[in-house]
């Protein structure tokens, strides 16, 4: 197995395209493509089952890939045999994310027409390396689906990421052009290996570009290598290294359980240390143990806010809320600066669930009009819910009569009034019409 290698500044495309396109032609990954190319021929030959047994070839081919874009993004430059570090669940992601798409494509075709599918197709294929990125690094579909989170990667990427879209979509004219000329020349079954098998060349040589890309980028998309293909840390690596390090053998050595336990203790002494925090998350995730991890959510959330990362905070908390709407911070203070820094990032819908129930958990707690005031705001500046603004407004008055916020929220009243009595435009139609 090689060793990973040093991250050197980036080299031009012209210097990497040779290679990565013979990239598929080593032989663990060729080995790979053949199987799966045959598989695929065999499988769809059964009538009735064939389609579905299909699914699960896919999902073994997309668990592959992504450990070659992962072995890529971690400075690897031979492929893997097998699939060491992805697990199951992101071959089965990766289908049905396949499957959105497809259904996606067909909606878009009754509704709007073949031209409308293939428009809807390009907006697919210029967002698709995002999906896989965020698929690979954090594992988990529902970001992948996020629009904001495909953006903030298209940002930090520039004009390298729409190389990879350019790239995805000659493959994809390549294909289809070649399965055009092959149908015309050979038999059906022969075509469908052939097809299968320069559709996973193609993929296979595009998820290497991609892990390419994230290695030559990480400082840009923030990403420190896959746990379980970094190397050991140093003879002066420090306490958090050697703890990581310590974790890493023993889920090597298939005690993940172990592994999350050293560091559940670690972080019990020292719950400031942001790298076991995210190392500690990995392996939860790893075995999908939710609960956990929103517990660990809001220990993290208050470490990263003493480091002064609001941003990656608010994405915890994003993804804390995501999972359970029931989710809340147990400490006021938190509420305070998080709802503030989430309507602040316009995250409007996220600060008002930061903000919500605060009166209930911290009782008679002097930040209880500050928050409802903005809780406020945002109701009747951003989503439309003037009407329960007022409502909460009028609450603090009756509950917190004495409250220094109270000319504040009485001015704020005055300004939703004048507001509505303010004649509408001619061509506006009034809210309450």
């Amino acid at each position: 197995m090689n060793e990973p290698q040093t991250r050197t500044s980036a080299r031009p495309y012209h210097e990497r395209w040779p290679e990565i396109l013979r990239y598929p032609l080593h032989a663990a990954a060729l080995s790979t493509i053949i199987a799966i190319a045959v598989a695929h021929s065999v499988v769809l030959l059964l009538l009735v089952v064939g389609p579905l047994l299909d699914l699960l070839v896919w999902a073994a081919f997309f668990k592959y890939a992504f450990e070659v874009l992962r072995w890529s993004a971690n400075g690897r430059d031979q492929p893997p045999e097998i699939s060491l570090t992805v697990g199951d669940a992101i071959g089965r992601y990766a289908v049905m994310l396949l499957i959105l798409i497809e259904l996606a494509v067909v909606l878009a075709a009754i509704s709007f027409g073949t031209a409308g599918a293939m428009l809807f197709g390009l907006l697919v294929a210029t967002v698709m390396p995002a999906m896989v990125m965020i698929l690979a690094i954090d594992e988990d579909l529902v970001r992948a689906l996020n629009p904001l989170a495909w953006i903030a990667l298209m940002i930090r990427l520039g004009a390298t990421y729409f190389v990879l879209v350019g790239v995805f979509i000659a493959a994809l004219f390549v294909q289809s052009v070649l399965a055009g000329l092959l149908r015309i020349a050979l038999p059906a079954i022969i075509v469908d290996a052939l097809v299968y098998f320069g559709v996973s060349y193609l993929m296979v040589a595009n998820f290497h570009l991609i892990g390419w890309v994230i290695h030559e980028h990480a400082d840009e998309l923030g990403y420190t290598g896959h746990i379980e293909l970094q190397a050991a840390p140093p003879p002066d690596a420090g306490p958090d290294e050697r703890i990581i390090a310590s974790a890493r053998r023993r889920a090597a050595g298939d005690d993940v359980e172990g592994a999350i336990a050293l560091l559940r203790d670690e972080i019990a002494v020292r719950p400031d240390a942001l790298a076991l925090h995210e190392e500690y998350r990995h392996w939860l995730r790893q075995t999908d143990a939710q609960s956990e991890l929103l517990i660990n959510s809001r220990h993290y959330i208050r470490a990263l806010l003493e480091h002064n990362q609001d941003h990656t905070a608010l994405e915890i908390a994003r993804d804390a809320y995501a999972h359970d709407a029931g989710f809340s911070l147990d400490k006021a203070e938190d509420v305070t600066r998080l709802g503030a820094a989430a309507a602040e990032a316009g995250q409007s819908q996220l600060a008002l669930d930061i903000l919500g129930g605060f009166h209930k958990r911290f009782r008679n707690h002097a930040d209880i009009a500050r928050n409802y005031l903005l809780a406020a705001k945002i109701m009747a500046e951003r989503v439309n819910k003037e009407m329960q603004a007022r409502a909460l407004l009028q609450q603090i008055k009756i509950v917190l009569p004495n409250d220094p916020l109270i000319p504040d929220v009485d001015a704020y009243l005055a300004f939703l009034d004048k507001l509505a009595a303010t004649p509408a435009k001619p061509g506006q139609r009034s809210e309450a019409s």
